[in-house]
């Protein structure tokens, strides 16, 4: 029998909100805003995009994915974002959804404790990542629109290399 990619993803988000309170949280996302940044809207039109979750999960997941965003807001540890101009461009849910998830990134930014970077379209070398991955202290996560793959902390240094690379070459954010 196959992996319920439905409920595997519900999984994961508890996992990464069970992480989140605790410690440096480190992600890129090449193709979408990182999951806790996003507004509902947007996370549904992704969430349902693919087909492949029921809509039951959808609904969950979102809620998991509000709870961590205000967990980030009240966050004590630093927590550090890049995304690609592409994920900024990119008009997932309509004008309303997107002018909603700028808003909204525009005040997680900022938080004294969020940084958030934009790496830029014409970036050289070319980010090739087809996946976002996510750096907490206990985990790396890749993730891969919709199914994730938890890899444990030991196969961690090619990630934080990599996001280094990506943080120094980024942009802040701003209007």
């Amino acid at each position: 029998m196959g992996v319920d990619v439905s409920t595997a993803l519900v999984k994961h988000q508890r996992n990464l909100a069970l992480d989140e309170p605790h410690g440096q949280i480190r992600a890129f996302a090449p193709s979408t805003v990182p999951a806790p940044l996003q507004t509902p809207a947007y996370a549904h039109t992704l969430l349902t995009a693919s087909g492949l979750l029921r809509p039951e999960h959808v609904e969950e997941i979102i809620q998991i994915r509000t709870h961590r965003q205000h967990l980030l807001i009240d966050a004590e540890h630093p927590r550090t974002y890049v995304l690609t101009e592409t994920a900024l461009r990119r008009p997932i849910g309509g004008v309303e959804t997107m002018t909603e998830q700028r808003l909204l990134l525009l005040a997680l930014a900022e938080l004294p404790h969020v940084t958030l970077r934009i790496l830029p379209e014409n970036h050289d070398p070319p980010v090739i990542w087809s996946c976002g991955f996510t750096m907490t202290e206990n985990a790396t996560t890749v993730e891969a629109i919709p199914f994730p793959l938890a890899l444990p902390i030991t196969d961690t240094r090619h990630y934080l290399a990599h996001f280094q690379d990506l943080f120094h070459a980024a942009h802040p954010y701003r209007l």
